[in-house]
């Protein structure tokens, strides 16, 4: 039975996501919202690793007052100095 590594994400600040898209190496793509009622969600995808959900580097959402940033962790791909 093979088990896959699961996905680690990292909490960071609107500043640090924003670091992190200015210089991730590889080209990827900003997804757009699903629809109107889901605008408050937002995805960043690596082509380069796979098909989406496994491609996902980096996501943001916003509920009420709470916002919340995540990237994916240096333990998932090597190379990476954001967690």
């Amino acid at each position: 039975m093979a088990y896959d590594i699961p996905e680690i994400w990292c909490e960071v600040s609107s500043i640090e996501l924003e670091r992190f898209v200015r210089e991730y190496p590889r080209p990827f793509e900003a997804r757009p919202a699903l629809s109107q009622r889901k605008v408050n969600y937002r995805e960043w995808l690596g082509p380069a690793l796979g098909e989406r959900p496994t491609n996902v580097v980096a996501k943001t959402w916003k509920r009420g007052r709470c916002t919340g940033y995540q990237v994916l962790s240096m333990s998932t791909c090597p190379g990476r100095s954001f967690c």
